[in-house]
Parts: structure tokens; C-alpha cells; sequence
């Protein structure tokens, strides 16, 4: 009787919670809905059920491979198997210390197994008794625990659910003593599995996405059996999708994936990404999402004779060459029946950890190699940086570039003092490093490249210029020249420039010397009235080699004096107060840029050119951005750009008036 009230008041409740979660909750488009997974990297699988009572022998016999299939494997009745649920009784464990192994070993989210093949549930279901409130002497539920953790520790709690059901009369139970007879011999189902997918699984879903808050990834598993059909999957996505808009969802929801490759054949497939399982493909997917599932050991469950245990050398070199690929990387662990992670696992998380401490820029948000594999290990990349993961040490001592790049500098991750130094050759320019690897497990050079045909990012703007078209003759046209903090500002306050007729031309990481090569396509062919060159930071940075002030100074004047021989009119912006770079660290920048400010002021009183004052308006007494104003250190925020605004607009008004 429990089982069907509760069944209409999950049918009743599924409809209230899909309108009122897609109420509150704003969709995201798709590649929104996947930044925070593609920026991951890096998770933790947790396979942890009633199998790890057995830990993979059962009268005297040793299951063959997995443990968590010991049921399937050891050809275990049901009533048999059901035992187990009285025995399971984790005492020991304990939702925050695993988040914090998790978070510790640098994962950023964690799949559990909610449900595993043999049926029983990790959670209070409302549609069953087999589950660990109702069958176990435990009385807690370990999802809830969990997502509280999960919270408090900022990872991202998903979900493992099986479709297929060992346990459930109507899913694969009447198949024994072969549970998993559908696998090989696809004519063999149970007709009454729609009541199981729409009474039991459907429901049991619901629960995972409306008990236990934002639910990251919905990790399904079993999609081989007859018994689910392809129009299930769709279905489920979309029952997905509108209960929790922004959840992810793996390919295994449908019947796509081709075996342990885990990527999908060729038609129309729901599911969000990929899943090679053991495996790790042998060379990326361009504009395809996948994740590499992985064991420390052989088996997914706890088994107790599995000692085969990965070097933590080789796990932090399966990441690299993971993430290189493209990919993510899904760790297992295999908990214990007494709730703990097993110490090996737990070793070898912490080196991962601590690996990660030092390396995580290279691995967090880097996307895949843009080159071949190199003989000495992979590479990964941010726009603009190559990260040269090095596991075999080269003997000659050299890293040498793509030609296609050009090498602005490069230091050893952990000692950006200590920049390496760089030589040409006609195969492109190289790194010359150090004579020994300082890690063991992989070395990482950070190394800031510039594309050698283009490193003034001379086409950046060219369609954008083309279709600006010229000016009416009453038209006030206004360019904005400048870096990051003039990108900044057009992204995150896009009405100031469109709602004025300004045009912003800035782009991350840009200097002074790139700025003047620019000028001609992005300012002097657009025919404005006005520029606003804004000095920036990077130079003194040193973001792409050392320069001094007087030669900023001297790329800045070069533009005001080309757009003033144009018929343009000038202002000279400050550079804003800043008290670090996020990307050079040792610099202390505060004096510099009251130094190179004056330069600037002393060039525009002498030549009756318009100087803004940004500096004094979002400086502290410490000579430093108002943190109040800053996104970081260095760039300011909407706060801070509206703190800028009047005072660029009152300079251009000014500009306007003069003339030449």
C-alpha cells in the first residue's frame, strides 16, 4: 500500500515541482549550462551499495571483476542478496569527511551511485522499502547527508542512477540466475518494464532532483538491456530538463554510446556528454563533450583481494593527458560497508591534491592541446598560455615551440620569479629549462605565446570595422583604445557604448605596442570625431616582455599624435590604481603607475589634449584600487564602471569642444 500511495503522490508532486523549479530556476543556453562541468576537470565516482557487505566473495567464491556485480556474477537470489540490507550498517561514515577528500584532492564535483544494478537505494525513496531508511539497520539518509556537505564545501553533488534493476519484479529480478542476460541476447526482456519505468524509475529520478537541492550531473548507467528504449531516454532527458533546467546529463541516458568507448554512433541521441569507461580515447573529439570514468584499482565496489592499486604518478599523468584531450576525468573510489574510503585511495587523492595546488591552472578551464603529442608528455591551453606538462625529462634540456607561436616568456609553475630563459631557432623558439625535473609525477611550464602571423591581433576587429561603415555628419563617433580594461567595460556594460555612439576596441592581455600597430584599422578608418586611448597595465607587467614607462609613454603619445594629424580628437585616460597581477605576482605596480600617469599628464597639459582622471577618483590611501570598485586587483567591476562613465563622457564633451 506504501508503495502505490506513494507512487500517485510522486505522479502528483512531479508536475507541481517541474512548474515550480522551472519558475525559479533560469535555463541557461547550453554551453552556459556546461561551463562550470568543461571548467571542472576533474570529479570524484563513488560506488558504494549493499556490495561492499560482500566485498566482491560470497560463499567462498571471488566475484570475476567488479564487485558491485557480485549479485549478477555469484548468481545470488534476490531474498539471498537482500541479507546484505540488514547487514549495512555504516557507522563510520561521515558526508563531510569525504566532501573534503574530494575537495582536498582538487575534484570539484562527486557521482554517487544513488541506486546500482542490484536495485537498492541510498536514500529514504518514497516508492520503495529497499532502501537504506526502511531495509537497513543504518537509519540515515546518506544522500541528504551529503548534498548538506556538499553545499557547506562548494562541490557540486551529482547522481549515479541505474536504469537496469536486479532487485525490481518488473525490471531484470525474474532474468536470474543471469541478471544481465539482456546484454548479450537483446531478445530477452521483461514486457512489464514500461510499468517499472513509469511507476518506479521515473519517480525514483524525481526524488533525486526535488529532495536534495541543484543536482549537478544525472549520471545513468544500464541504457544496454532491450527492455529501455531510445523513446524512454528522450523522455527521461526532457522529465530531466524540466524539473531541473540546468542539470547535465550523460549520453547513457539514451541508446547511443558504442560500448566502453563510451562516445555516441552516428543519428539523434539525448544526452549531454560522452563516457569512455577504463579507457581514455586516443586522441580528442573536437567540439564534443566527454569524461573518462577510472578505478584506482580494478573494480568500481569495494573489493577486498584487490591490491592493484595505480601509482599516484599514473594517475596524475591520466588527468593531464585527459584534460589535453579535452576531456574529464571521473575518479573512483570504492567505500567500505563500514563507510570509509579506503586508505590507498585516500593516499593517493591527497598527492593529487597537493599536485594540484601548485599545477591547477593548467588543468582548471585548460582546454585541449592545439599541437601533436610531444615526445616528453601534453600539453594544455588558455588563450594565450600553453601549459607544458613534461613527465619524461628531456635530455637535451630543451622544449622547442611550435613555430607557429612565438614565446613571450615561461617559468616552472610554483616559481614565477624564475623565468627560463627563451632562444630562436629555425624550428621555432625554445624554452631552455632546468637540468632536472623538479616533480616527479609531471613538471608544468607555463609558457605565454603570441600567434607569430598575427600578434598584434590585427584581425580581431576587421568584420566588426567593416560594417561600422562611416559616419553621418552629425554622428559624435567615439573609439575606445585600450586592453582588458576597455573589453572589460564593453562586456560588462554594454548600454554605456551602444546608448552613446561609442565603439570599444580593447582586447585582454593588449599593449602598447600592439595598440599602435592597431590604431589605423580600429580608430583612424572608422572616422571618429574622438579616441579615448586608455594606458593600461600589461606593460607594466611586463605581460608580453619587460618595457620601461618611457616607452609606454611614448606608444601612447605616438597614437594621440597619429589621431591629432587625422583630425581626431584626443583623450589620454590614466591607468587605474592597481596593487598586484594576478599573472606576475612579484611586481609591485603602485609606483609605477603614478609615475607613468604623470608622464601621460605632463604630455597632455604641454599639447592642450584632454587628460582623464580615473585614478584619483578609485584610488585608497594605500595607492590602490578601491576594492569596492574591483574585480579583482587590477580590473574594475560595474560599481567601478560607473564610477568611470561620467568622467569619461565629461572629457569627451570637452574633447568635442576644442580644436585642433
Amino acid at each position: 500500500m506504501k508503495q502505490i500511495l506513494n507512487v500517485l503522490l510522486c505522479l502528483v508532486l512531479a508536475s507541481y515541482m517541474s512548474n515550480a523549479q522551472t519558475q525559479t530556476t533560469q535555463p541557461l543556453d547550453d554551453d552556459e549550462r556546461m561551463a562550470w562541468w568543461r571548467d571542472a576537470g576533474f570529479g570524484m565516482f563513488i560506488h558504494w551499495g549493499l556490495y561492499a557487505v560482500p566485498a566482491g566473495i560470497y560463499k567462498g567464491d571471488t566475484v570475476r571483476g567488479n564487485a558491485e556485480w557480485v549479485m549478477d556474477k555469484l548468481d545470488i537470489p534476490v531474498k539471498e542478496y537482500e541479507q546484505f540490507a540488514g547487514q549495512f550498517n555504516p557507522v563510520k561514515f561521515n558526508a563531510n569527511e569525504w566532501v573534503s577528500i574530494a575537495k582536498n584532492a582538487g575534484m570539484k564535483y562527486i557521482v554517487i551511485t544513488s541506486k546500482h544494478h542490484d536495485g537498492f537505494s541510498l536514500w529514504d525513496s518514497d516508492v520503495t522499502d529497499y532502501d537504506i531508511m526502511d531495509a537497513s539497520p543504518f537509519k540515515r539518509d546518506i544522500l541528504a547527508e551529503l548534498a548538506e556537505a556538499c553545499r557547506k564545501q562548494d562541490i557540486k553533488l551529482c547522481f549515479y542512477h541505474s536504469i537496469v534493476d536486479w532487485h525490481h519484479p518488473q525490471a531484470q529480478a525474474p532474468l536470474f540466475p543471469n541478471y544481465n542476460a539482456g546484454q548479450r541476447d537483446q531478445t530477452i526482456f521483461n514486457p512489464e518494464f514500461p510499468q517499472y519505468y513509469q511507476n518506479y524509475f521515473k519517480p525514483q529520478v524525481q526524488e533525486l532532483l526535488t529532495k536534495y537541492g541543484e543536482v549537478g550531473v544525472v549520471w545513468f548507467d544500464g541504457d544496454w538491456i532491450p527492455d529501455y528504449t531510445t523513446e524512454m531516454g528522450k523522455e527521461m532527458y526532457k522529465f530531466i530538463r524540466d524539473l531541473q533546467p540546468n542539470t547535465i546529463v550523460n549520453n547513457r541516458v539514451d541508446k547511443g554510446r558504442t560500448g566502453m568507448s563510451g562516445m555516441n554512433k552516428e543519428g539523434n541521441f539525448a544526452g549531454d556528454f560522452g563516457t569512455p569507461e577504463k579507457e581514455i580515447p586516443d586522441t580528442g573529439m573536437d567540439g564534443v563533450d566527454w569524461e573518462s570514468c577510472l578505478t584506482m584499482n580494478n573494480t568500481w565496489g569495494f573489493k577486498s583481494v584487490d591490491h592493484n592499486w595505480k601509482s599516484e604518478k599514473k594517475l596524475i599523468q591520466n588527468l593531464i593527458e585527459i584534460v589535453s584531450k579535452g576531456g574529464n576525468l571521473l575518479l573512483n573510489v570504492g567505500p567500505t560497508a563500514d563507510g570509509l574510503i579506503p586508505e590507498p585511495s585516500v593516499i593517493r587523492l591527497e598527492a593529487m591534491g597537493k599536485w594540484l595546488n601548485v599545477n591547477g591552472e593548467a588543468i582548471y578551464g585548460a582546454k585541449a592541446s592545439p599541437f601533436e603529442k610531444p615526445f616528453w608528455g601534453r600539453y594544455t591551453s588558455k588563450r594565450g598560455t600553453l601549459y607544458a606538462h613534461i613527465f619524461d625529462w628531456p635530455a637535451n634540456g630543451q622544449l622547442t615551440i611550435d613555430k607557429s607561436q612565438k614565446v613571450v616568456r615561461a617559468w616552472i609553475l610554483g616559481n614565477p620569479e624564475n623565468q627560463l630563459e627563451i632562444q630562436n631557432s629555425k624550428h621555432g623558439d625554445v624554452v631552455v629549462l632546468p637540468k632536472t625535473s623538479p616533480d616527479p609525477n609531471a613538471t608544468v611550464v607555463k609558457i605565454h605565446v603570441i600567434p607569430s602571423e598575427d600578434w598584434a591581433n590585427l584581425e580581431k576587429y576587421s568584420k566588426a570595422n567593416a560594417e561600422e561603415g562611416l559616419p553621418g555628419t552629425r554622428e559624435n563617433r567615439v573609439v575606445f583604445m585600450g586592453n582588458s580594461i576597455t573589453e572589460g567595460w564593453a562586456r560588462r556594460d554594454p548600454d554605456f557604448f551602444s546608448s552613446n555612439g561609442y565603439i570599444g576596441r580593447g582586447i585582454s592581455g593588449q599593449t602598447t605596442a600592439q595598440m599602435l600597430l592597431r590604431f589605423r584599422a580600429d580608430v583612424i578608418d572608422l572616422k571618429p570625431k574622438a579616441v579615448v586611448i586608455h594606458a593600461g597595465t600589461n606593460d607594466i607587467a611586463a605581460n608580453k616582455g619587460p618595457v620601461t614607462l618611457d616607452q609606454i609613454a611614448g606608444n601612447l603619445i605616438s597614437m594621440a599624435e597619429l589621431a591629432r594629424a587625422n583630425g581626431i580628437k584626443v583623450v589620454l585616460a590614466s591607468v587605474l590604481p592597481a596593487s598586484s597581477y594576478a599573472w606576475r605576482p612579484a611586481i609591485d605596480p603602485a609606483d609605477k603607475i603614478i609615475a607613468l600617469n604623470q608622464l601621460i599628464r605632463d604630455y597632455a597639459e604641454k599639447n592642450k589634449v584632454v587628460y582623464l582622471d580615473y585614478y584619483t577618483a578609485m584610488v585608497n590611501k594605500q595607492k590602490v584600487l578601491i576594492e569596492a570598485y574591483g574585480s579583482d586587483t587590477v580590473h574594475p567591476n560595474i560599481q567601478g564602471y560607473q564610477v568611470m562613465a561620467p568622467l569619461a563622457k565629461t572629457a569627451i564633451v570637452k574633447a568635442l569642444k576644442q580644436k585642433l
